[in-house]
């Protein structure tokens, strides 16, 4: 049976002086272990990873119940209105959705977002959103390629049904699915509804 060694101070610290004078133990192999895990001085932060974005178009007979709920709301709204807000409401619909309108033909901006994407980005992102262009999203390189499934929403008059990968965010891969319905509200306005679930 090998005894084990005890562990003394001059096996793991050394004394030095500090300021005022008097003897403090020093412990190198402390110091050396937070240096390997802080990273040494002088040495760049990381930087975060370039973020990409995966979409998968969905076929629509795969939707969820609830989606097809939402096909439903949609159908019995076919102008964007206070009707719609109520529809979705009484459903149970408004807490998964996501809001986004412009004017005067200017970019879509975030009025509304609900749960399932305040828990992918953040409650801070999404109070900090509101009423922004989607596309000065600090995730630009998310904004830029979900903006043409918004646009084909809008523009085709048809549900976009997509499977989402998102890698990069300061987080493991994001999945989702969305569900987008567009409306066009004439004199270049537009109304764009994102149905999520992650």
């Amino acid at each position: 049976m090998t005894d084990a060694l005890p562990i003394t101070p001059s096996l793991t610290a050394s004394l030095i002086k500090d300021r005022t004078g008097r003897e403090r133990r020093s412990w190198p192999l402390a110091r050396g272990l937070v240096s390997i895990l802080r990273g040494r001085r002088g040495d760049p932060p990381p930087q975060p990873s370039e973020t990409h974005v995966d979409i998968h178009r969905q076929p629509f007979r795969s939707a969820l119940d609830w989606h097809q709920d939402m096909v439903a709301v949609w159908k019995r709204n076919p102008i964007f209105g206070p009707g719609l807000h109520d529809d979705l409401k009484s459903a149970g619909l408004l807490p998964r959705c996501v809001i986004l309108t412009s004017r005067d033909g200017g970019p879509l901006r975030f009025r509304y977002i609900g749960e399932p994407t305040r828990r992918v980005f953040g409650d801070r992102w999404a109070d900090q959103n509101i009423g922004k262009p989607h596309l000065e999203d600090v995730h630009s390189a998310y904004a830029q390629a979900i903006d043409a499934q918004y646009r084909e929403a809008v523009e085709g008059g048809e549900p976009v049904y997509n499977h989402l990968v998102i890698t990069g965010l300061p987080r493991p891969p994001v999945h989702y699915r969305h569900l987008l319905f567009g409306w066009s509200l004439g004199h270049r306005r537009q109304a764009l509804l994102a149905l999520i679930d992650s």
